[in-house]
């Protein structure tokens, strides 16, 4: 008996005008149509876009997608590849909705892999691996654009939001980011800075003017500190532990700055610094409170008899778990329980696991080739452009003011261009062994957890797997990142590997 042919939509996606021109959308649309004939898939409705797939907020026409599957009751969705769909989790999120609560059917036809409520954990699996691999290409990319160079930075301009006293505003012809002092809050910072250097206010002081002047703002004496510690307001930003001239206009001298710092040391005694506070506390950063979500601080304590103790509790002084400390050698036991299911991997299960990922690292050498490429060009554009700037100004054409500020914006440009071109290759190969290492450690893991002695490493590793990890009266609660939930699904036994 003839199968009936089921109603079907298709989406074939590119990321750049060059593939866009040329043969790739013009494949899948082949390939797509031929998977649909050979399965008794009738389409519907195609779309055929050009976005960028790292964007996915902006991702219209994938929404576009599935709102029209589920408005017009359709069961089977077709894409070229799993990273035509996803190179993310939100996309990987709604595509599990319409499995789970729609029935949908996902074929991803390079792939060979067809994905319904109804498939295996290992198939699963290689969805996954798809998007875990694209969205960590992605997190890597930016951890190595961070790490280079910012040129705005180096230029004394500030990228992100204003702190208090200031504000965010774009000037010139060029509407250049940048940051002046607020007519409203300004002033107050300065008086603050110049009543607290005379040792004769407390921060609680300032608190109480905040709300009262500004009743607007969330005050608590977070805010007070953070001001009080911040560079910024004499003119020098402070990033990452670096320090970069401003550009922008201070509001108390370096003097004033100073004074007030040694007041907070004064004040600050009673937490002088010791051998025991050179202890590494690993877990600071690993975890939140589960009554107030703020982060968890590590504290020494020394016995009477000599012994150093690690304790994590709440830093937030106004949550009710401020005061429960919990013994660092309790957290990492129960890490060290959160690795028991992997401890069934074999090397049978990691070499699939191996395999299964190879093609997808291959996607993203291509990609990082592709954008490498478009990069160059761009780059090769703005060096152009300064050629002319350069040769504009000797023809006196530009005048010295004019070629300054156009020949900066331009040269920063060309830094931000540069620095991502080499970002871009780094992550490549970042994704790569990253991937692999993570993946071959995972027949291996429980052990490593259970008798490694380097705990640096070992919470660097449930960074890794463990998903928002909170400390709640003494107990560590956390999830499982993707795909690590499937793995554990896998290593339960409920599937056989030849």
């Amino acid at each position: 008996m003839r199968k009936p042919i089921l109603s079907a939509v298709k989406f074939d996606r590119v990321s750049s005008k060059d593939q866009r021109d040329g043969f790739s959308l013009a494949a899948q649309k082949t390939a797509g149509d031929k998977y649909a004939k050979d399965n008794n898939l009738k389409i519907v409705k195609e779309w055929s876009v050009d976005e960028s797939a790292s964007k996915e907020d902006d991702r219209k026409y994938f929404f576009a997608l599935i709102d029209y599957t589920k408005n017009h009751n359709i069961r089977d969705v077709i894409f070229d590849k799993v990273d035509r769909a996803c190179r993310g989790f939100k996309s990987a999120v709604v595509i599990e909705d319409l499995v789970g609560n729609y029935d949908v059917r996902f074929h991803f036809t390079r792939d060979h892999l067809v994905i319904d409520k109804n498939s295996p954990p290992h198939e699963k699996l290689r969805f996954y691996l798809g998007t875990i691999l694209g969205k960590y290409y992605i997190d890597n990319l930016k951890t190595e654009i961070r790490k280079g160079l910012d040129a705005r930075l180096e230029a004394g301009y500030w990228n992100k939001k204003a702190p208090f006293g200031y504000q965010n505003i774009r000037v010139g012809p060029r509407k250049t980011a940048t940051v002046i002092i607020d007519e409203r809050t300004g002033p107050f910072i300065k008086e603050m800075f110049e009543l607290y250097a005379t040792g004769n206010y407390s921060q609680k002081y300032f608190v109480k003017q905040v709300k009262e002047k500004f009743p607007e703002l969330n005050t608590n004496g977070r805010l007070i500190e953070t001001v009080l510690s911040n560079p910024f307001y004499y003119g020098v930003m402070k990033v990452k532990g670096k320090l970069y001239k401003a550009v922008h206009e201070p509001l108390i001298t370096k003097g004033l700055f100073d004074a007030c710092q040694k007041i907070r040391a004064i004040r600050a005694t009673g937490h002088s610094i010791n051998k025991a506070n050179e202890i590494p506390k690993p877990f600071m950063g690993f975890m939140k409170c589960g009554a107030c979500n703020h982060a968890i601080t590590g504290e020494i304590k020394r016995k009477s008899n000599g012994r150093i103790y690690v304790y994590y509790h709440c830093a937030n002084k106004y949550c009710p778990e401020k005061s429960k400390n919990t013994n660092q050698n309790k957290i990492e036991k129960q890490v060290l329980e959160a690795f028991e299911c992997f401890k069934a991997f074999t090397p049978e299960m990691c070499r699939y696991i191996i395999d299964s990922i190879k093609e997808k690292l291959m996607d993203l050498d291509y990609y990082t080739e592709k954008k490498s490429s478009e990069l160059a060009i761009k780059r090769q554009e703005i060096k152009k452009n300064i050629a002319k700037l350069e040769k504009l100004h000797q023809e006196g054409i530009l005048t010295d003011d004019e070629y300054k500020e156009v020949n900066k914006i331009k040269r920063i440009a060309l830094a931000e261009v540069t620095n991502e071109i080499v970002a871009h290759q780094k992550a490549d190969l970042a994704t790569y062994e990253e991937g692999f290492r993570i993946i071959e450690l995972l027949h291996k893991v429980y052990d490593f957890m259970k008798l490694g002695d380097n705990l640096l490493e070992k919470v660097r590793l449930a960074k890794m797997v463990l998903s928002n990890p909170i400390l709640e009266d003494g107990t560590l609660r956390y999830d499982y990142e993707k795909p690590f939930d499937v793995l554990i699904e896998l290593a339960g036994g409920r599937v056989k590997w030849s």
